[in-house]
């Protein structure tokens, strides 16, 4: 049985590491993909370099991954959109793949799918947002170990003291994602405060027999959509969520696709 909840548990949108992160007994769980961000530092990392190719494989062991409403529109067209986790708070996900542990848009030699439309969430690794110390300061961080970061290259993370253009890039695609996110967090939040949020399962057949089932994600129920009042229909309105409510009830949509793409990988 997958569960989608298990595959984005831990998957907060914005990074909340410290400075020097650790993984202690309080520490807060590093979002979905970083083991041990560091910041950026010209004497650390001087000679570090981006990867001339993009390399997806660390994406491929989940089925689900956080995204912004924003993408919804890009999204709704591959991938079922749904929530889960907390009760005020749910987490928008898009689900890529009904088994556990498996994500159906990538192939073995780490190529997403080209046709489909790769998340944020994943083209924002191996840099992060992290905030440091008691002040509402945030630096770039960047996933050391992975194979997107190389010693030397054209791409290059400094010139001298300064940042340069990949990094840059790289800083400013993370500052969007950020507020990206937290938009995001207030349309969930939204969508809980108008009841329009269900919690929902799903259960699909292969062709090799093979029964697959997701559990414990929230759907928006179009019944209670539909009955909103005109006032409260307003509100959602004047708040910018109607579009991403209209795009997460077509990606429902995607499912039979994602059955398929199951069917062929099994």
């Amino acid at each position: 049985m997958s569960d989608v909840s298990d595959a984005a548990a831990d998957t907060p949108g914005t990074g909340q590491a410290p400075e020097q992160p650790s993984r202690g007994p309080t520490q807060t769980p590093l979002p979905l993909f970083y083991r041990s961000p560091e910041v950026l530092d010209p004497e650390r990392h001087g000679g570090l370099a981006l990867a001339d190719k993009a390399d997806y494989r660390f994406a491929a062991g989940v089925n689900a991954i956080p995204i912004n409403s924003s993408e919804y529109p890009l999204a709704a067209r591959h991938y079922p959109i749904v929530f889960t986790g907390g009760a005020t708070a749910p987490t928008s996900i898009a689900v890529l793949g009904l088994r556990q542990g498996q994500n159906v848009f990538i192939d073995g030699e780490g190529s997403w799918e080209a046709d489909a439309y790769i998340p944020a969430y994943v083209r924002r690794f191996p840099f992060i947002l992290a905030r440091g110390g008691e002040e509402p300061r945030y630096a770039l961080c960047v996933e050391r170990a992975d194979t997107h970061i190389v010693e030397g290259g054209a791409h290059r993370l400094f010139d001298g003291e300064s940042l340069t253009d990949t990094a840059k890039k790289a800083l400013n695609f993370c500052v969007q994602y950020e507020a990206e996110a937290q938009a995001t967090e207030r349309f969930a939040k939204a969508l809980v405060e108008h009841d329009l949020l269900v919690v929902n399962q799903a259960r699909f057949s292969l062709p090799s027999g093979d029964v697959l089932a997701l559990t414990d994600f929230k759907v928006v129920d179009e019944a209670k959509f539909n009955a909103l009042s005109d006032e409260a229909f307003l509100e959602l309105r004047h708040a910018g969520a109607l579009a991403a409510i209209y795009c997460h009830l077509v990606s429902m949509r995607a499912w039979q696709a994602l059955v398929r793409r199951a069917g062929a990988t099994s």
